[in-house]
C-alpha cells in the first residue's frame, strides 16, 4: 500500500522552464508529504499501527467436543484442577496451601505439594512481560529454540549465521558462532539431534545439513536431495527421535528422507495433480521414529508411516559445502495413514503433545487446531479438491475478515478444537504446546502478526497473555523446559527474553470466570451448575497420569 499522487498539467499554458519549475515544486510537495506521514508514524507508538491491532474475534470458543477428550481431562488432572469444573479458573489460595502442608493435611504422603500442584502454582507466573533484549541484528530471525533440557539456545537467520547461547543458568552467554557456507536467502529451519550433539539446517536448496554443535563451520555433511525443481527450498525438518533419520518438507509437494547411516534417499509425493507447498513435518511422538505428520499449502494434514513409504536407494552424501557428489533417490507415491481436514487455508507450523495421540497446528487462515490423530476425515469429505476458500497472498496481503470470523466450519472438519485471536501474516508462524514438565501443557504460545506473543488457556480457549515488545512478526519463539522463560525471535532483528513481572496495580479477571462480584444466588447456581470451582474440591487430591 502507499499514496498514490498525481498531478495534470496542461503544457499548452507553460514553457519548458515554467514546467519544469512546477513539476520541480510538485515533486518537492509530494515528497514532503509521504516524507512528514512516515515521520507521523514512526512517532507513533509501533503497537498503534493498523497493521498491529489485535483482530477482533466476535465467536465464544467452542467447548462442547474439547470437553470430552481425554486430553481435557488431563491436562486438568496435571495441573491440579478440580475435575467437576467446565469453567477452570486460576483461583487458588497459595497461603492456604502453605498452611494445610505445614500441619500436615497436604494431599501428600509427604506433606509437600505434588507435582501437580506444583504445576498450578507454577501456572500463576505465566510469562507476560518483555525482560530484556538478548540480541540485535542487521537480519530477520527466523529461528529460535531451546533443545531438549533447556541447555542451549539456538537461533539463526538471514545473515547466514546460527549462534549457540549457554541457557543452562538463564544467563544466556554465547558460546559459539557458525557461519554457513551455504545459505540462500535465509535459514530456513533448523532442528537438534535426539543425542544435542548435531543440528541439521535447511534453506532455499535441495539439501539438508548436519554439523555438530561446537563446529567452527567448516566440518559440514551435506545430503543432496535431487529435487526436481531447481528452485527448490526445504521449509521444515526433522531429524527422527533415534536419530537416524532426517524428513524435510519442501515446495514441490515431497517429503524427503534421509537415511544418515546408509545415505539412502527417499521422496514421498504427496500429492498427485496439482504440486503445493509442504510447509511443516513433524514426527507424533518421541517414542515413535516411523509416524510422523506433514502440513501442506492446502490446509490438509496428513499422517504417514516409513515402514510403508517404499523402497529406497543407496548413494553417496556430500561432505564440507560440496555440491559435486549427489544422492541417488526414489520418488514414491504413497497414501497417506490419515488425512485431517478442517482449516480454510495453509498449515505453517506442527507441534506434537508428544503422547501419540494429540497435536496442533498453526493456519493462514488465522486459527490454531487440536488434532486426535485416531479421528481421521472420512473418506466420502475427502473426494473434492482443496484449495485456499479466499485468493490472497499472506506475505502482503491483508488478512480476509472471513477468516476471523467465519460462518461456518469446513465439511469433514475433525479438529477437536480451535483457537483465534492471532494473526499469520508474512511468513509461516509458529505455535506450540507449553513445556509439559513446568505447566502441564496447560497453554498455547505462537508468534503474531502483530509483534506479539499471544498466549492461549488451552482449557479455556481464551488469550492468557499478549506480550509486546516486537516491532514486526514473531516468527518462531520457545518456552524454556523448566524456567518460566520465553524468548522470542522476530523479523524486527531482535532476540527477547520474556518472563513473568507482577504488577499490581493490572486487574487480570480470571479465565474462564465471569461470576467475580456476582450475587451469593448467582454464585451458589455456578456452582450447582459445575461452571465454577469449588473451594471443597480444591482440598481432594488430584488424579494422576
Amino acid at each position: 500500500m502507499g499514496n498514490n499522487i498525481v498531478y495534470e498539467i496542461d503544457e499548452d499554458d507553460f514553457d519548458d522552464e515554467d514546467v519544469d519549475d512546477m513539476l520541480g515544486e510538485q515533486l518537492s510537495l509530494a515528497v514532503g508529504t509521504v516524507m512528514s506521514q512516515l515521520e507521523r508514524l514512526e512517532r507513533l507508538n509501533p503497537l498503534e499501527r493498523p497493521t498491529a491491532r489485535m483482530p477482533v474475534i466476535r465467536k465464544k470458543p467452542d467447548l462442547r467436543t474439547f470437553r470430552h477428550t481425554m486430553l481435557y481431562k488431563e491436562i486438568k488432572a496435571l495441573c491440579a484442577l478440580p475435575a467437576n469444573s467446565n469453567r477452570p479458573s486460576d483461583r487458588w489460595s497459595l497461603t492456604r496451601g502453605l498452611f494445610k502442608r505445614e500441619n500436615g493435611i497436604a494431599a501428600h504422603p509427604a506433606g509437600s505439594f505434588t507435582p501437580n500442584q506444583q504445576r498450578r502454582i507454577a501456572n500463576l507466573f505465566v510469562p507476560n512481560n518483555k525482560d530484556l533484549r538478548l540480541m540485535s541484528l542487521e537480519a530477520k530471525v527466523f529461528i529460535c529454540k531451546f533443545n531438549k533440557d533447556g541447555s542451549k539456545l539456538i537461533t539463526a537467520c538471514q545473515d547466514s549465521v546460527i549462534r549457540v547461547f549457554d541457557s543452562s543458568k538463564g544467563t544466556y552467554h554465547r558460546i559459539n558462532r557458525i557461519v554457513t557456507d551455504i545459505c540462500n536467502w535465509s535459514i530456513l529451519d533448523v532442528d537438534f539431534s535426539p543425542c544435542g550433539q548435531y543440528l541439521a539446517y535447511s534453506t532455499w536448496s535441495d539439501t539438508f545439513f548436519v554439523l555438530p554443535v561446537n563446529s567452527d563451520g567448516k566440518d559440514v555433511q551435506s545430503f543432496h536431495l535431487n529435487a526436481e525443481q531447481s528452485r527448490a527450498g526445504i521449509f521444515s525438518l526433522r531429524f527422527s527421535p533415534c536419530g537416524q533419520h532426517i524428513i524435510g518438507g519442501s515446495n514441490n509437494s515431497l517429503i524427503y528422507v534421509v537415511d544418515r547411516e546408509t545415505h539412502a534417499v527417499r521422496m514421498i509425493n504427496t500429492q498427485r495433480t496439482h504440486k503445493d507447498d509442504i510447509n511443516a513435518v513433524s514426527f507424533v511422538s518421541d517414542q515413535d521414529s516411523n509416524i510422523f505428520v506433514s502440513g501442506c499449502n492446502n490446509g490438509v494434514l496428513k499422517l504417514w508411516d516409513l515402514r510403508c513409504a517404499g523402497s529406497t536407494a543407496r548413494g553417496r552424501s556430500g561432505s564440507g559445502s560440496s555440491y559435486n557428489n549427489r544422492n541417488s533417490c526414489t520418488s514414491v507415491r504413497h497414501m497417506p495413514v490419515g488425512i485431517f481436514k478442517g482449516h480454510l487455508d495453509g498449515i505453517t507450523y506442527i507441534d506434537p503433545r508428544n503422547d501419540g495421540h494429540y497435536l496442533l497446528t498453526n493456519s493462514k487462515d488465522q486459527s490454531i487446531k487440536i488434532w486426535d490423530m485416531r479421528m481421521t476425515s472420512p473418506n466420502n469429505k475427502l473426494n473434492k479438491v482443496i484449495l485456499p476458500l479466499i485468493p490472497w497472498d499472506y506475505r502482503w496481503d491483508t488478512v480476509p475478515r472471513e477468516y476471523y470470523n467465519p460462518k461456518a466450519t469446513l465439511e469433514g472438519d475433525v479438529s477437536v478444537m480451535t483457537y483465534r485471536g492471532h494473526r499469520v501474516t508474512k511468513s509461516l508462524l509458529r505455535a506450540k504446546f507449553s513445556p509439559a514438565l513446568q505447566t502441564g501443557q496447560r497453554y498455547i504460545y505462537t508468534g503474531c502478526g502483530t509483534g506479539r506473543i499471544i498466549i492461549y488457556d488451552v482449557l479455556t480457549g481464551q488469550i492468557k497473555e499478549a506480550i509486546e515488545g516486537h516491532k514486526d512478526i514473531v516468527r518462531d519463539l520457545s518456552w524454556h523446559p523448566v524456567r518460566s522463560e520465553i524468548v522470542s525471535g522476530s523479523w524486527d532483528s531482535h532476540v527477547n527474553l520474556n518472563t513473568f513481572k507482577h504488577n499490581p496495580l493490572l486487574k487480570r479477571p480470571s479465565s474462564g470466570s465471569g461470576y467475580q462480584g456476582s450475587l451469593r444466588r448467582s454464585l451458589r447456581i455456578a456452582h450447582q451448575n459445575g461452571d465454577l470451582d469449588d473451594e471443597a474440591d480444591e482440598d481432594e487430591p488430584e488424579q494422576s497420569w
